[in-house]
């Protein structure tokens, strides 16, 4: 049976069987500068959300936006590192984050068609309310706490690779 690059990955950083090369921390690294930089997007004419948690679509273009910067730096960075498990890690970040993509198409072609060139908070409020259900919402907060432990084996991948240089 064979495993996949994603579940090696996790295994031999949890195992202590792969210390991150200098490229890896520095791909993993790039990733995390790129992330941490990505603004929350509104929608045209979207006032700004009063709870600090922005707007649900605020997350899913956030989401739609680590897609592209994953998707950018494997393009770059795959042929450097064919075999690599920092690379099989942003993959599978991507993986669980790739559903959020058409979500946000949708989302954009939903409020294009309102006609809306701005709206009052309220407006926004029952917008999301209509166009994102409660079962939409729900299986954005499960796809996020995915996320979450894919994130921290990122972390400790750089981290662990950083203390070996």
């Amino acid at each position: 049976m064979t495993t996949h690059p994603f579940d090696a990955a996790v295994t031999a950083l949890s195992r202590n069987a792969w210390l991150p090369s200098g490229e890896e921390v520095a791909l993993g690294k790039e990733f995390f500068q790129r992330r941490d930089a990505l603004q929350q997007r509104l929608l045209p004419g979207m006032p700004p959300c009063p709870d600090p948690q922005g707007w649900v679509t605020q997350h899913v273009f956030w989401l739609e936006d680590v897609v592209g910067v994953i998707d950018g730096l494997l393009a770059a960075w795959r042929g450097y590192l064919p075999d690599s498990h920092m690379v099989a890690l942003l993959d599978g970040y991507a993986h669980q984050a790739r559903p959020t993509v058409p979500y946000a198409a949708d989302l954009r072609r939903a409020w294009d068609a309102e006609d809306f060139t701005h709206c009052s908070v309220e407006e926004a409020g029952l917008w999301e309310e209509w166009h994102v259900p409660e079962t939409e919402r729900q299986a954005l907060d499960a796809l996020t706490q995915r996320l979450i432990p894919i994130g921290a084996m990122l972390v400790a991948a750089v981290d662990r690779g950083e203390a070996a240089l």
